[in-house]
């Protein structure tokens, strides 16, 4: 009786799903690159694999076109992004300020170590079509989500669901206009003042007095 063989054929010790996940990081990467130094209407296929060292064929192997592949960087800067932030609530003291702090720097420090991440998420996706605008919106909501719920604390009890969403849309879109200057270099201040403005702005939106009617 014969063995069947593996479904995945080992190469060099690393089997085929682990070199695909590997190219598709790679493309991933040279997205990033090249949608935020020459732009994505820029950027064709071919550019993307001399960037990532890869032929055509296996582009086509993990994305469909260049828009999927915007897409997944957009997806990868994001949940690095959250990770970071999330990882900096959990660690700083419970208490709001310092929680609010670590937060904020969290962010802003992130987009301002690797301003191709600041690019890809505020300039990059905006205006190539609705299906990247939709799904630029369902990221910016996982942020919303989560100042929701760190503000839900700070707030007066009685304050409804829609004022305290709309809190949260309001500071991350100061962060996000604050970021988008300093990248554009239309603000000269460094990384640290521009950190330090940040939280300033959070705080004073979070704790804005007044409700909507």
């Amino acid at each position: 009786m014969t063995t069947p063989n593996p479904p995945f054929r080992a190469y060099a010790g690393v089997d085929a799903s682990e070199r695909i996940a590997a190219r598709r990081a790679k493309l991933i990467e040279a997205g990033l690159a090249l949608f935020t130094a020459q732009g994505y209407m820029s950027t064709g296929v071919k550019d993307l694999c001399r960037e990532a060292g890869l032929t055509d064929r296996y582009f086509y192997e993990s994305f469909a076109n260049r828009e999927v592949l915007l897409l997944a960087v957009f997806d990868t800067v994001t949940e690095q992004l959250l990770h970071r932030i999330t990882q900096a609530a959990a660690s700083a003291p419970q208490t709001s300020p310092e929680r609010e702090q670590a937060t904020v720097e969290a962010f802003v420090r992130e987009l301002a170590a690797d301003p191709r991440k600041a690019r890809l998420l505020f300039v990059e996706v905006h205006g190539v079509n609705d299906v990247v605008r939709q799904h630029a919106r369902a990221g910016i909501r996982r942020f919303v989500d989560l100042v929701a719920d760190m503000i839900r604390d700070i707030l007066p009890p009685d304050t409804s669901e829609a004022h305290l969403r709309m809190t949260a849309f309001s500071a991350i879109g100061a962060m996000d206009q604050a970021v988008t200057a300093w990248h554009f270099k239309e603000v000269d201040i460094s990384a640290e003042c521009l950190i330090a403005h940040c939280v300033q702005v959070f705080e004073a939106v979070v704790r804005a007095d007044g409700s909507p009617s």
